[in-house]
């Protein structure tokens, strides 16, 4: 009787012990449980950055130098009742040009046609009310003698008839002497239907293409000297390239003789010098580099 009651005391306590065990255990998972489960508050101004510091110059060469190229825009324009005779008669007139300007030093190669069109002349004569239209203008608004103003028509009747055709014939001479731009024009001068447009001074591709790759290198080298004494400066040194972007600026010399708007080159020399003198020609080239900096 005395064993039995020992055992199942040993039993009871075998079976409080492990209830004990498993409670434990239980709690144990639960607190882990949360504190993995739980979200951890961020911390502010902790987030390491790996930029490479950089350094942006630019570079500039300018060099002025003396043109090489004349440039001359004349047009012949003729006017005529049929489409074919207007062709034919500025067909003559440009044969005349011609023949001019080779008189006076231009080389039929140096001659070009830029455009060639014909076109049809109409009679636009218009009667708007309640416009007064004097000829074949009518006014935006015309002010009677109180500063009476008459309104914006709601329609215009015009007469839209053909009386004719003009053909127009721009040409451009571009030389390498540039000497005789006035000779030039004064030979023209004697073609009643040709009008000169402008005169200029300019440099062949040529030139241009070599004085624009030595202004280049030079920009080049003032960026990079102006990036290493920046860098110096810092306590720092250059590291490789990041970026570059290059530009050019040729404006050509204008001279700029112009004819006025649709007056005819008869009686031009009045206007023009017999002599006209080339101005220099300025030529500039722009890099702009960004560099890496190595710290010391």
């Amino acid at each position: 009787m005395a064993e039995t009651r020992y055992v199942v005391e040993r039993n009871t306590m075998l079976l409080a012990v492990l209830l004990t065990a498993i409670l434990v255990a239980g709690v144990t998972y639960f607190i882990t449980s949360s504190q993995i489960g739980a979200r951890v508050p961020p911390v502010e101004n902790c987030t390491a950055t790996n930029e490479t510091p950089i350094i942006s110059v630019s570079g500039e060469a300018m060099r002025t130098v003396k043109p090489d190229l004349l440039v001359i825009g004349l047009t012949v324009e003729t006017e005529n009742e049929s489409m074919s005779a207007s062709a034919a008669a500025n067909a003559k007139a440009t044969a005349a040009l011609k023949e001019a300007l080779l008189a006076n030093g231009i080389k039929e190669s140096e001659i070009q046609t830029s455009s060639y069109y014909t076109y049809p002349v109409y009679n636009d004569s218009c009667y708007c009310p309640p416009w007064p239209c004097e000829g074949d203008t009518c006014p935006v608004y015309v002010e009677g003698g109180e500063g009476e103003r008459y309104p914006t028509p709601s329609r215009c009747d015009c007469n839209y008839e053909i009386i004719g055709y003009k053909t127009v014939h721009s040409i451009i001479i571009k030389s390498e002497n540039i000497t005789i731009g006035g000779m030039v024009i004064g030979g023209v001068a004697n073609v009643s239907e040709a009008r000169f447009d402008y005169l200029y001074f300019s440099l062949n591709d040529r030139t241009r293409i070599e004085i624009e790759s030595e202004l280049a290198a030079e920009a080049a080298e003032a960026a990079r000297k102006k990036a290493e004494r920046i860098a110096e400066g810092l306590g720092a040194s250059l590291g490789k390239i990041v970026s570059i972007q290059t530009e050019y600026r040729y404006p050509p010399y204008y001279d700029y003789i112009k004819a006025s708007e649709g007056s005819a080159i008869g009686g031009i020399e009045e206007r023009i010098p017999a002599e006209i003198f080339p101005q220099e020609v300025t030529l500039s080239s722009y890099i702009y580099v960004t560099y890496e900096v190595k710290q010391w």
